[in-house]
């Protein structure tokens, strides 16, 4: 298994989130346990990085989608993690 950090985590998140997610999607899909998925939901919602609708779907943000813009091209995101 390839080890991730927060910033692998957090953009996985915000990438997943554009259409729309219930939280328990999100958790299968980027592999979070319900511990680490409250922190890092917990997280971007303060930051206004995600936000929940009605419905409770988690969706991302203008400013989250402009996060992920500006930062995915950075060289230091793209590193090719080797299996440990």
């Amino acid at each position: 298994m390839v080890n991730r950090d927060r910033h692998d985590i957090t953009f996985e998140i915000l990438r997943k989130a554009t259409a729309g997610k219930k939280k328990t999607e999100l958790m299968r899909e980027v592999g979070l346990s319900y511990a680490q998925s409250k922190t890092y939901l917990s997280v971007l919602l303060e930051k206004k990085l995600l936000e929940m609708d009605k419905k409770r779907l988690f969706k991302t943000t203008s400013k989250g989608l402009e996060t992920l813009e500006k930062c995915e091209p950075c060289p230091l995101f793209k590193w090719n993690k080797q299996k440990k």
